[in-house]
């Protein structure tokens, strides 16, 4: 039996960012369907659907499998405007293994080949069987839609898991080309992004301790589907532990990194490494998610840290920074910032400009030591 067509079904308002990735879908055989809002433009895609209001991400991934895809589509991928498809395998034999893994099409396959933004906790770029996003939530569809942008992935991965109907693939990769991968500027919806944050975090949050209500299915026939939730919340609360740590805290470390990538920036820096990954760097972790510059690296003294990846981002030597290119040197610590400037010697011979945080360089003006942490 010929296997149907696979549709890759998204919101965007962001149309050149939709005519830069969409063709790769296409290459790969998807049928494509947007919900547009924010921007109209022209888009390479089979179905294009103007919405004067943003239901959110989640709410217009439900719209798009319920509403506007063909009836006759038994799997539907979803995802963003800056995601690419696996370029080893077409549509169709992807759909092909996901129906013969879940033949009644309840279920969810996420490709995790690409970890960029600690990926693989959450469903970022799902594929969705029809009986899943038909049935799920009461029959609203495939993911919870109260949530504005971020954390509908979290809890669908966690949903689908405690119901068995995760296929969990790390030798599939969606490219995930997010704006914050290359440290280019975010795009101007990403503001009610941005505004919207904290209220899908502590939403999520409550929703994770009541066992994700309403998540039951309206099918008569999958009622034996039961959602097992885990007894250790620890793992399904990680990333909105640490949302909640950045508010939680009154963060001088978060100000004080920022300030030192942005006086990067405008010197015309275009590639910077972090030096330090202590608590002045975890806890000012917010400054790294969306730099006003390329962080190619952190640095880190202790050699066992050589080789690990921080948010995505190497840990390397001093050695090993100067061999990558860096054209500027951040100070992250505020307790031994006058050892690690020290150790910059050979950054500064080479030209290299150093930026501390809170003592006086050549490149740094009055600064104010930071109180309350250490």
């Amino acid at each position: 039996m010929k296997t149907p067509d696979v549709w890759f079904a998204i919101p965007s308002a962001n149309p050149d960012k939709c005519r830069q990735t969409l063709p790769a879908w296409r290459e790969m055989g998807y049928k494509i369907a947007v919900l547009q809002n924010f921007e109209r433009g022209e888009i390479p895609a089979d179905l294009c659907v103007w919405s004067d209001h943003y239901p959110g991400w989640p709410g217009s991934v439900n719209m798009l499998c319920k509403s506007i895809v063909p009836k006759d589509a038994r799997v539907v991928v979803s995802g963003g405007d800056d995601m690419l498809p696996d370029p080893n395998h077409t549509a169709q034999e992807l759909a092909q293994q996901f129906l013969e893994r879940f033949p009644d099409t309840f279920g969810v396959m996420q490709p995790h080949g690409d970890e960029f933004l600690a990926a693989r906790r959450y469903c970022g770029s799902p594929f969705m069987g029809r009986a899943w996003f038909d049935s799920m939530y009461g029959g609203r569809g495939g993911m919870y839609d109260g949530y504005h942008h971020n954390y509908a992935d979290n809890e669908l991965y966690w949903v689908a898991k405690g119901m068995g109907a995760l296929w969990e693939r790390p030798d599939l990769s969606h490219y995930h080309d997010h704006f914050t991968r290359e440290g280019r500027a975010a795009p101007d919806y990403w503001t009610s992004v941005r505004s919207n944050d904290l209220h899908d975090c502590l939403l999520y949050y409550a929703r994770v301790h009541e066992r994700f209500p309403g998540h039951e299915p309206l099918n008569v026939d999958l009622k034996g589907r039961k959602y097992a939730h885990p007894g250790d919340l620890g793992p399904l609360l990680v990333l909105a532990d640490q949302r909640l740590l950045r508010v939680a805290i009154d963060n001088p470390f978060a100000t004080a990194i920022s300030r030192g990538l942005g006086e990067a920036a405008a010197d015309g820096c275009t590639s910077v490494a972090v030096y330090g990954i202590g608590f002045h760097t975890q806890v000012g972790s917010a400054a790294i998610a969306e730099p006003p510059v390329r962080i190619a690296c952190f640095i880190d003294d202790n050699a066992s840290n050589h080789g690990r990846e921080l948010w995505n981002i190497p840990v390397v030597s001093r050695d090993d920074a100067r061999r990558m290119g860096v054209d500027g040197i951040v100070l992250s610590a505020n307790s031994v910032e006058d050892r690690l400037y020290e150790n910059c010697a050979a950054f500064l011979a080479q030209g290299i400009k150093v930026y501390r945080l809170y003592g006086e360089t050549s490149s740094s003006h009055d600064r104010q030591p930071v109180l309350g942490l250490t």
